[in-house]
């Protein structure tokens, strides 16, 4: 066992361990050689207490490393990112930690967070959406000062999702120096639940099975039936005038629904939730039966760029739909629940988007009037 002390300053020792993990296994390093366990002491000159890192698996000249990267980095302006979990859920959210290492005489001012209207955050670092933050009394030595701030998130991307970069700006007699952190990539579990891997049951003795007269006698009369049933209704058709076969126009059925919705006020948090997952079903449902896309199966911004291509709806009537489907998968995935007068505003920007796809749409669908011809003169 080795150690190795450095008396300049008090050093970061997650940041020790952080680098340790990284060196850990090089790649001049022949498999199945046996490493010493190697100690790293790390000891702070004002207050003379010491802090141990144990470095299982490091030789000499990886932990001498190790201790450099941190001598390094003990004085100068530098900003960490490191997200708190290994792998998140889209929808579920989860704390990204942001540090900040400067001169004991300097200031840190971390991102604000807008408060929540019950619309999209408009703070994003990378894929995750910023819904709160949590700052913490800073650490200070005598030679360095730590901040550091704890931010709730949120993403719905698929597969990965990557995080930051955060920046900071940090402030001394005036002058400011911003730093950025770097981008963290953090997997994303999916949703669905697949089918459980179970092995079918061997085959047992076949049983005897009772006559099957009676089971295809009946199946006949049900056939005879359905087929009985499936003339008479289609003759009810044909007899019908054609001018009262009626169908629910989607744009009057989603006016109905929101109408339905005004008059049902919510006054507890439950039945905010409900009102405004109403209000984005309302919204998908028209979409899906108006314009003929896959709404319900879409993410919002896939539904948006699916809008934006489509020649019948303009590029500001699909920014209205992504305007007010947002904050409703904020409520619908990760619980946000937002005021009853936040809710009630949701659903007259969902009126809002319904009159301008309309309108979009059936302008699309008018005729084209030929231009008039110009006769020749005599």
């Amino acid at each position: 066992m080795s150690r190795w002390t450095n008396r300049a300053g008090v050093l970061e020792v997650e940041r020790c361990v952080e680098v340790r993990r990284a060196i850990e296994v090089g790649p001049g390093d022949p498999p199945g050689r046996p490493y010493s366990t190697t100690e790293v002491v790390i000891e702070g000159a004002p207050s003379s207490r010491s802090s141990t890192v144990g470095c299982a698996g490091l030789t000499a000249s990886r932990a001498l490393a190790v201790l450099l990267l941190c001598v390094g980095s003990a004085h100068a302006q530098s900003a960490q990112l490191t997200v708190l979990q290994d792998s998140v859920s889209a929808g579920d959210p989860f704390e990204v930690a942001v540090t900040v290492r400067h001169a004991p005489g300097q200031q840190t001012a971390f991102p604000d967070v807008p408060v929540s209207t019950g619309n999209r955050p408009s703070l994003a670092f990378g894929d995750a959406l910023v819904l709160e933050v949590e700052r913490f009394p800073p650490r200070r030595t005598a030679s360095a000062r730590v901040d550091s701030a704890v931010f709730r998130v949120v993403t719905f991307a698929a597969d990965t999702a990557r995080v930051g970069p955060v920046e900071v700006v940090v402030s001394d007699r005036g002058e400011t120096i911003p730093l950025a952190t770097r981008a963290a990539v953090v997997p994303v579990r999916s949703v669905l639940e697949g089918e459980a891997p179970w092995e079918p049951a061997p085959f047992s003795d076949p049983e005897p099975f009772p006559s099957a007269a009676p089971v295809w006698i009946a199946l006949g009369v049900l056939a005879a039936s359905l087929v009985g049933l499936a003339v008479w209704g289609l003759t009810r058709v044909l007899r019908r005038p054609r001018g009262t076969i009626t169908s629910v126009d989607p744009y009057q059925g989603a006016l109905a629904r929101l109408g339905a919705l005004d008059a049902d006020a919510p006054d507890t948090p439950e039945a905010v939730e409900a009102f405004v997952v109403e209000v984005r079903a309302i919204v998908r449902d028209y979409l899906e039966k108006r314009v003929r896309v896959p709404a319900a199966t879409s993410t919002t911004d896939d539904l948006g760029a699916v809008l934006e291509a489509d020649a019948r709806v303009t590029s500001e009537s699909a920014g209205m739909v992504r305007h007010v489907l947002r904050p409703t998968d904020l409520v619908a995935f990760a619980r946000v629940r937002p005021a009853a007068h936040v809710a009630a505003g949701i659903r007259d920007q969902a009126r809002s988007v319904l009159q301008a796809v309309e309108a979009d749409v059936t302008r699309s669908e008018r005729p084209v009037e030929p231009a008039n011809a110009v006769s020749p003169s005599a």
